[in-house]
């Protein structure tokens, strides 16, 4: 670990100490949104924040939102690499997947009939969003429960700014794939629309490996199609109102497990979204209600079973179908340039309910719901001699789990405009899902599981702004850890430690060229408290690789003409495969791997930059290395993207 941080460090200050451009790039201090709920410069605020901007997506169009993901600091998405279709798992800082909350232009989503509620990323494509901020460390007052590692928060893309603007992209590539959008928006007066229609398809590759290659195993395809709209209007100057709708459709083929393939298994998803929100202005602040409502519906089918479930439960099928509906109302009140305050209220409700032909399903005809009401406040001391500091609070009632109350505490300061020192001491809490609680009889006393979450660490802006590094170090702790005991329960008890470090950097050494790069070393344990009076700790944290290292260099050679080219490495890691012949669960070590990837476009403008054909090349794993990210199935080979992007 201490020569990966030494050769950072060495990068870091080679690209600082080349020739440099007077040319500044937006990026290095964006203004973002989602770190206090309001629109402020990033190095104003002590958070820990990463933005995915349009240009990045836009040369990642051949691709998915979560492969995207899986390359930021301390970003790993389980599933990303494999094949269309599969799970998304999101672990970010070492977190499992139920401690990420994503939002979609600042509301939560999620599955209310899952296991964990998290919320299923394939239902998102590149094309629909503007922008992505990742909000790292505990973020409970502000956002709730789930939000114990931090939140994604997915913008979506903006209505236009001319009464017309066609968009339309056709591409395809291996494993039989085709992908096609079209879309229009504009702006007419007080009027603004944005609609989009996205269909991706792919023939797939076997989701589970076949390691003698002599089994046949059949192709895993993938069918999507997705259509959302947006529309805007301004109500006076100072009252906006927006609403949003989204509804994908998406159809995969699935294995049985690990090694074990099947020919006829499936699964069918269905989401959802509609979504409204008002902005009114007033002379000291903002005044922000928001509505979600957010369905999804899981459809798993198999008609053979290979092999059958036991007692011969053959053919098998579950649906699944969950209901979230979220409201707020929250104020921003700038007292002074010096002081501001954010004060709000939510409600949340969720719906569950379940058809499940196994044995062992959770089969619930009727729905199951669960209420929570929440007041938070947060107040911002801004600049008083360079230093700032946000602290606020949340009280959260829950209908099954009780109450809640969570803290933070963020100072920053701010040397010279060009380092910053920050630190976050933040609590959260996630409350019991659904699913945790469908069986009354034994899970009815499930408390939330309770956080506390530190991060510090330093940020530089070099004077010329053409260099951007930050160090963070975070510890996190959750107690009360809720997990299946094996007796078809779950249970409070247990306790989740994990801790490790972050260095990023965004460099241009001259106006043309742009280097990315960022190292993240993660560690964990899980203590179980025993009957007997002892403890066992031991390292959980499978499929997250402690070591992980991301670069991309991009090169701008002419006005129209743009290639980059990127590395991931990825240490060894664990994971746990239940093996069939001795009914047991085992763990198993993975290899580390590094992938190799290029792109390129060409611009054609046809009218000042505003209308143009852009070609392009999306190339992914060049080398051709196989590895597993989880074991037992096929993650993607040398694979590529080519197509044209036109803009009219």
């Amino acid at each position: 670990m201490k020569k990966l941080i030494a050769g950072f460090s060495l990068l870091s200050f080679y690209c600082a100490t080349a020739q440099t451009d007077s040319t500044k790039h937006k990026t290095l201090d964006e203004v973002v949104i989602t770190a206090n709920k309001f629109a402020q410069k990033q190095s104003s605020t002590g958070k820990v924040l990463t933005v995915i901007d349009r240009t990045t997506l836009e040369r990642n169009t051949g691709r998915t939102l979560t492969q995207v993901l899986n390359e930021q600091a301390g970003l790993v998405i389980g599933g990303a690499q494999n094949a269309p279709g599969t799970n998304q798992t999101v672990y970010l800082q070492g977190a499992s997947a139920a401690y990420t909350l994503i939002l979609v232009d600042g509301m939560p989503v999620n599955d209310a009939s899952g296991i964990s509620s998290e919320f299923d990323l394939n239902h998102f494509s590149i094309d629909q969003i503007e922008r992505v901020e990742i909000l790292k460390g505990t973020q409970s007052v502000l956002y709730g429960s789930d939000a114990v590692a931090g939140v994604i928060n997915i913008i979506t893309k903006k209505t236009g700014s001319r009464p017309v603007t066609f968009n339309g992209t056709i591409a395809g590539g291996t494993y039989g794939s085709l992908k096609t959008n079209a879309g229009v928006n504009g702006k007419v007066n007080w009027f603004s629309y944005n609609a989009q229609y996205n269909h991706l398809q792919s023939n797939g590759f076997s989701s589970a490996s076949d390691t003698t290659g002599k089994q046949n195993f059949d192709k895993d395809g993938f069918n999507q199609n997705n259509f959302s709209t947006t529309l805007g209007a301004d109500i006076t100057s100072n009252w906006k109102v927006k609403l949003f709708g989204l509804l994908d459709h998406y159809n995969a083929g699935i294995d049985d497990g690990a090694f074990a393939d099947d020919k006829n298994n499936s699964i069918k998803n269905i989401n959802k979204q509609l979504a409204l929100s008002s902005v009114y202005s007033f002379k000291k602040g903002t005044l922000t209600v928001n509505a979600n409502e957010n369905f999804i519906e899981r459809n798993l089918t198999d008609s053979v079973n290979t092999p059958p479930l036991p007692n011969d439960y053959d053919p098998y099928f579950a649906v699944y179908k969950g209901n979230s509906v979220f409201t707020e109302a929250y104020t921003n009140i700038n007292f002074n340039e010096k002081l501001s305050l954010l004060a709000g209220i939510d409600y949340r409700n969720q719906k569950a309910k379940s058809a499940d032909s196994s044995a062992f399903g959770a089969n619930k005809t009727a729905w199951e719901r669960s209420d929570m009401y929440s007041a938070y406040a947060s107040l911002l001391l801004k600049n008083i001699y360079n230093f700032n500091v946000e602290a606020g609070g949340r009280y959260t009632h829950h209908s099954t789990a009780g109450s809640n109350f969570s803290y933070s505490f963020n100072p920053s300061y701010l040397i010279d405009s060009r380092i910053k020192l920050f630190a976050n001491l933040s609590s959260g809490f996630r409350a019991p899902s659904l699913y945790n609680v469908m069986n009354k009889d034994t899970n009815s006393e499930l408390k939330p599981e309770k956080s506390l979450s530190f991060e510090a660490g330093s940020q530089y802006f070099n004077k010329s702004n053409t260099l951007n590094m930050r160090a963070t170090y975070f510890n996190r702790v959750i107690k009360d850890v809720i997990l299946y005991n094996g007796n078809y329960k779950y249970e409070n008890g247990d306790q989740q430690k994990d801790h490790g470090v972050e260095l990023e950097a965004i460099i241009h050494p001259v106006s043309k060229l742009r280097i990315t790069a960022n190292y993240t070393y993660v560690d964990g344990k899980l203590t179980t408290h025993k009957s007997n009076g002892k403890d066992t700790s031991y390292f959980n944290l499978q499929r997250r690789p402690k070591n992980t290292i991301n670069a991309n260099v991009g090169y701008q050679f002419t006005q129209n003409l743009f290639a980059g080219t990127g590395i991931k490495w990825a240490g060894k890691k664990q994971d746990l495969f239940y093996n069939s012949a001795t009914y047991k669960s085992e763990v198993v070590d993975l290899k580390g791997y590094y992938t190799l990837d290029a792109y390129v476009e060409y611009k054609i403008p046809l009218q000042k930059g505003k209308r143009n054909i852009k070609v392009f090349g999306d190339f992914r794993n060049i080398t051709n290395r196989s590895y597993y990210d989880w074991y037992g199935y096929n993650t993607r080979q040398f694979n590529c993207m080519a197509g044209v992007i036109v803009i009219l």
